[in-house]
């Protein structure tokens, strides 16, 4: 039996993440940046295999899993086992609007 679930992400959350990605990888980052960049990715791609485990935030249906400062905010539909990455917020942003 497959318990996999298909991510999917919204535009906002692909900008979010290409912001980040810009932020820690810029010259001079260093290899603490690049490491904190792979985790979050890594935070996200393990969304497929288990998005139950983390808490329900502020925002009604919406879940939301804390790494290296970082909020990735997603929503489940465990009928069509998908999960929407709706966004991924840095650290201090104001996470008060989806």
């Amino acid at each position: 039996m497959d318990e996999r679930y298909e991510l999917t992400f919204t535009d906002r959350a692909r900008l979010d993440l290409l912001q980040a990605r810009r932020w820690l990888r810029q010259p001079g980052s260093g290899l603490r940046a690049q490491l904190r960049l792979t985790r979050i990715n890594r935070a996200i791609i393990e969304l497929e295999f288990a998005p139950l485990r983390w808490t329900f935030g502020r925002h009604p249906g919406v879940r939301v899993r804390l790494i290296e400062g970082y909020s990735v905010h997603y929503s489940v539909e465990v009928s069509q086992k998908t999960v929407t990455i709706r966004r991924v917020f840095s650290p201090y942003q104001d996470q008060s609007r989806l």
